[in-house]
């Protein structure tokens, strides 16, 4: 059941939403550091990638979600045992 390509695709594209709410964080943690060193330029640098991270994080759950009801419809009908 979990050789279908279409399920192989949909599990590693669940990885990209996480990878980028980790970068948001790194980079808040940055604009921390910029802060303390009183870099307002790298500060402010840090904390806009950080909000786009954040928003394309957001968005790719969004659509992960969507995916795994096509992934729930798909494994129900393509997967789905047949009588004999």
């Amino acid at each position: 059941m979990l050789d279908c390509m279409t399920c192989k695709w949909i599990r590693w594209s669940a990885r990209i939403p996480l990878i980028l709410l980790f970068g948001a964080g790194g980079f808040l943690i940055l604009a921390q550091v910029a802060v303390v060193q009183d870099n307002a330029p790298a500060g402010l640098l840090d904390l806009y990638l950080a909000t786009w991270s954040y928003i394309l994080a957001v968005a790719g759950v969004v659509l992960l979600s969507g995916w795994w009801l096509w992934k729930w419809l798909h494994t129900r009908t393509a997967h789905a045992l047949r009588p004999c």
